[in-house]
């Protein structure tokens, strides 16, 4: 059987494509996470280590969706090797463990990898430590987008003039619940100002 992975950091960014990419490369079956590649406690990943068989194959998008370092990608790639599991890349074609170019390859690229988020780290600690000397203001920025304001804004509308219940409200405008409880303290506090 062929199985797939997928998996993005935040609940910001989108599952969808990957997941339409991998079963149209005839994954059957398809595992997903919305978990920093760092972490090791995924339980998509778990239960599809846990689904694998002999003969099976794993397809992911790119290498930086199932591999957390080098290390993992030694570890989960003997595992499978020792399963017989093939593995798979979609946007990396020279990660391909059925041919020995391919299982030499995705241990260089495996180490190219963890040298660039290596880097990537390092940069952004350098930004950031050059920002606060600045004394640059880090973070979210204050206030609401206006796109925000305006969904609050429908909300209110809904729930005063039509009497829907503010989270089918929410629902229907398409912001969350909390964001409009919060934009609504911010109303409130800048009314008694």
């Amino acid at each position: 059987m062929t199985v797939g992975y997928a998996r993005v950091s935040t609940r910001e960014q989108f599952l969808e494509n990957q997941i339409h990419l991998l079963k149209e490369s005839g994954c059957e079956k398809v595992y997903t996470d919305i978990a920093s590649g760092v972490r090791e406690d995924r339980d998509g990943l778990k239960k599809m280590i846990s689904y694998l068989r002999p003969g099976d194959m794993v397809v992911v998008y790119k290498i930086d969706r199932i591999f957390r370092s080098l290390k993992n990608l030694v570890e989960l790639i003997d595992y499978f090797n020792r399963h017989q599991v093939q593995f798979k890349s979609l946007s990396e074609p020279a990660f391909d463990t059925t041919s020995s170019n391919g299982k030499f390859l995705l241990q260089i690229f495996g180490a190219v990898a963890e040298f660039e988020r290596n880097l990537i780290s390092e940069r952004t600690k350098i930004g950031l430590a050059g920002a606060r000397q600045r004394k640059k203001l880090l973070g979210r920025p204050e206030g609401a987008k206006k796109e925000t304001l305006e969904k609050y804004h429908y909300v209110q509308h809904l729930y005063e003039t039509k009497n829907i219940p503010i989270d089918k409200a929410c629902k229907t405008a398409g912001i969350s619940k909390t964001s409009f409880y919060r934009i609504d303290k911010e109303m409130s506090q800048t009314a008694k100002e």
